[in-house]
């Protein structure tokens, strides 16, 4: 739409909108127009009717502005153009805003940041993950944190968390696992601008212990604790065989679907393990027929099924109760204690005792790296006894002193 400008004055002009009013007459756009470096510039004021509340007119403010331009162009001081004080001004605007939210941020405290930012953001960890980070929260992190502004957390706060659970008893593995769930608090805090630095969870030294579990099965045991699970859970059996004969977590098990099953190549795809690397587990031939047998009966597409026909969400009360009769009743070491991950610690076990490579057993556990693996090393002594056998070879080879031997390849 083309539009017919009029001089208001010098440097300043304006056109009618032809429907809008303002009053009795219609409204008017002014722009103004100035030099900065010999260059000619026309930059808008806005519409008459939208400056009604300055307490002048669009004339008086038009001028104005333009003395200002002026007066910057000709001294060198202050914003030459309209656009660079509008720049200026959004510019101071929005640090403004960022230090109005800094300082809202600076005042959550950890109790507030974990109800409304870190915990309703966890649904996708396991239930039993859930449960255990809800519950080093509200008995050891909480206490100490919650109400303290989570910027204002130190290292020193984090020894007061770490001193209770020392006094407490608690085994440095719990320790360790507290202080990880606030280094996630704190990461996501960072990530959204609440705090920055290091988290103070990682300046505390904390205490070491060997918590691996060194109990395995024997092959007796093993049938012993099978033959116990079948007539008591079909269920829990059936898991637990797959535990034994594949080295499957039990959230593995629990996820696993008909689709994942091979039955004609004996395999098992499994999808999005704890490593974040799918892999490719084997049946042997008592996990294949036990699988072929539950195929009769199951009509979803999950292999193992709660009684409502969902997923597994935790390991079966029955496996717990016939564990701990078989094995448990006089252990103090809970390293010692038989639970459903020791089948899986039996499966690798197993294999390095046969003489199976630790990388192989790496790639069958689907461990992230090799540190993992060689926990399983010191069940292969007929590796290590070989390596010192060379040696003692090597230490009776009946040489003449002083002379070395030269072989020539006249060939």
């Amino acid at each position: 739409m083309s539009v017919k400008w009029q001089t208001a004055a010098r440097g300043i002009r304006f056109y009618e909108h032809a429907t809008r009013k303002y009053g009795l007459r219609p409204d008017r756009y002014f722009s103004i127009r100035y030099r900065v470096n010999g260059l000619r510039i026309e930059e808008g004021l806005g519409w008459e009717s939208e400056h009604r509340d300055m307490g002048q007119s669009m004339l008086e403010y038009a001028h104005e502005q333009l003395v200002a331009l002026r007066k910057a162009a000709r001294t060198g001081e202050g914003e030459r153009t309209l656009a660079d004080r509008r720049a200026k001004a959004e510019a101071k605007r929005k640090t403004e805003e960022e230090a109005r939210k800094l300082a809202e941020r600076a005042a959550v405290t950890a109790g507030e940041f974990w109800a409304k930012n870190y915990w309703p953001v966890q649904s996708a960890k396991s239930p039993g993950a859930r449960t255990a980070e809800q519950a080093l929260w509200r008995k050891w992190l909480a206490p100490t944190l919650a109400e303290k502004p989570l910027a204002r957390v130190a290292a020193f706060d984090m020894e007061k968390v770490k001193a209770a659970m020392l006094r407490a008893g608690k085994a440095p593995a719990t320790i360790k696992y507290a202080f990880a769930v606030f280094g996630q608090v704190w990461t996501l805090a960072v990530r959204d601008g609440y705090v920055s630095g290091p988290c103070p969870a990682k300046l505390v030294t904390l205490p070491k212990r060997d918590n691996r579990r060194q109990r395995y099965l024997t092959p007796d045991e093993a049938r012993e604790l099978l033959d116990a699970l079948r007539p008591r859970s079909i269920l829990a059996h059936d898991m637990a065989l797959m535990a034994l004969d594949c080295g499957l977590r039990f959230g593995e098990i629990a996820a696993l679907t008909w689709h994942d099953c091979d039955f004609e190549r004996a395999q098992l795809f499994i999808r999005d393990p704890k490593a974040r690397v799918n892999r490719v587990a084997y049946m042997t031939q008592r996990v294949r027929t036990m699988l072929a047998n539950r195929r009769k009966a199951a009509p979803g597409p999950l292999v193992f099924t709660d009684r409502t026909g969902d997923r597994v969400k935790r390991i079966s009360n029955v496996f717990r109760r016939v564990a701990d009769e078989l094995f448990n009743q006089d252990v103090a070491d809970p390293r010692q204690a038989v639970c459903f991950h020791t089948l899986r610690h039996t499966f690798a076990s197993w294999l390095v005792e046969s003489g199976t490579s630790l990388y192989v057993v790496k790639e069958l556990m689907g461990h992230a790296d090799f540190s993992m693996t060689q926990r399983y090393s010191h069940l292969s002594p007929e590796g290590l006894r070989a390596a010192v056998n060379v040696l003692e070879q090597r230490a009776n080879e009946k040489r003449e002193p002083g002379v070395i031997k030269v072989v020539f390849d006249v060939g």
